[in-house]
């Protein structure tokens, strides 16, 4: 006699056995208790196929989870281990979900059903609920960017510029890295992953290395999250399922917010500037383009500065901002974007007032708070968008690229003169 009183209320999975102890239904649910008892209710509300499955329900075993990616994660393993009769007879198999990692030199991840698993790949699943499974991948390339398709394209895609793709030409050492904590969150092994995670952070910010143990940190306090309670996976990240027409909604609003205070007809290239400098010595800036709809990397351009032996980011700004206007082979922008506030804008504008064969619009973006820094007849304009607005979030990566190269920079002339 089962007696669904000792089972709890707590989420997690059930196993359902018939006499012969063998593992017939594997499931989850966020209250245990409430998802069996439906089982035993009225005869009438169930359908004629799970009335068959509860009448062989001999004995009831659950496992309790404190999450709901470790719920998803369990039911997946179990299912795939025990391979229980009425999961693939209740719902049609090959409708299960699976996801699946490439080894190829660049592995790719990526969903596929039984009927198209690739031959040589590892094979994740299945998962019943096909659309949490989409979830928890979108989740954790959040976390950890991945590749999802066979051929990048040369320039950046939509996804590398939303942070969920490395880009064309990764490195393959901290990219491969990338692929085995997703293995191990795959693996159910979140534990061992924040262990590895914290170690890392420690290793980062021994070497001074702040913001890769910036990033270590945000992603230890991800997973600590989801598993932390029973979240909703499809809502912890609310703008992850944005569609590839997203980029030009965010100039759309981008260009609706600086018209009031900006010559700007329309922005269809704009270029992002940042500073980079270690010391008194190792001074360089660098730019940043997107252009024709996505970020245009062979438009980069670095600078190592010429005219200053001392950290000065509004004379280097000025620098860089005068020797970009000297190539008009290189396009002209509808705007500029200037890591900073208004020292840094006020440099780009003189330059722009003195050298620039036309007029040129300038904004900055001040990092603590996010700011959109504008000069709008002889008064500061400081605008703050939603934390969720495209516009800033497509000036945040950018932002973020110009940083991130121009530090690239700067390592490989130290790199140069210690070697």
């Amino acid at each position: 006699m089962i007696d669904l009183r000792k089972i709890p209320t707590l989420p997690g999975c059930y196993i359902y056995k018939n006499f012969e102890g063998n593992i017939i239904y594997v499931g989850k649910a966020i209250n245990l208790k409430k998802r069996v008892t439906q089982y035993f209710q009225r005869e009438d509300a169930l359908g004629p196929k799970t009335k068959i499955l509860v009448s062989q329900i001999h004995s009831i075993e659950t496992k309790i989870v404190k999450s709901e990616i470790e719920a998803l994660i369990l039911e997946s393993s179990l299912i795939k281990k025990y391979r229980p009769k009425y999961n693939s007879l209740l719902k049609d198999d090959r409708s299960y979900l699976y996801i699946c990692i490439s080894k190829e030199k660049i592995p790719r991840v990526f969903t596929a059903h039984s009927s198209n698993l690739p031959p040589k790949a590892d094979i994740f699943g299945p998962f019943p609920d096909a659309s949490a499974a989409k979830s928890l991948l979108k989740t954790i390339r959040r976390l950890f960017p991945f590749r999802s398709i066979e051929s990048h394209p040369k320039n950046t895609c939509l996804y590398c510029h939303l942070g969920l793709c490395p880009g064309p030409t990764p490195d393959l050492k901290s990219y491969r890295k990338n692929i085995i904590k997703i293995k191990k969150i795959l693996n159910g092994h979140l534990k061992s992953l924040g262990k590895s995670l914290n170690t890392e952070m420690k290793i980062a910010s021994k070497s001074e290395d702040f913001e890769k143990a910036l990033i270590l940190r945000n992603q230890i306090q991800a997973i600590e999250y989801i598993i932390s309670g029973w979240h909703s996976l499809k809502n912890l990240f609310e703008d992850i399922n944005l569609p590839e027409d997203n980029q030009s909604a965010a100039i759309a609003e981008l260009e609706t917010v600086l018209k009031p205070y900006l010559n700007i007809k329309s922005i269809n290239r704009f270029e992002v500037y940042d500073i980079s400098q270690l010391g008194n010595k190792y001074f360089v800036g660098s730019m940043v383009v997107w252009q024709n709809g996505h970020i245009d990397s062979s438009q980069y351009r670095k600078f190592k500065i010429k005219t200053k032996a001392t950290p000065d980011d509004q004379y280097m700004m000025k620098e860089v901002i005068y020797r970009r206007l000297q190539h008009s082979e290189w396009g002209t922008p509808d705007l500029l974007v200037v890591d900073g506030g208004k020292p840094q804008v006020s440099a780009a504008n003189s330059v722009i007032a003195s050298e620039a064969k036309q007029s040129i619009s300038v904004i900055g973006l001040a990092k603590k708070l996010e700011t959109i820094v504008i000069k709008y007849d002889n008064n500061w304009v400081e605008i703050n968008l939603p934390q969720k607005s495209r516009a800033l979030l497509l000036l945040e990566r950018l932002r973020n690229e110009a940083h991130r190269f121009a530090n690239k920079y700067r390592q490989e002339l130290v790199k140069k003169e210690l070697s």
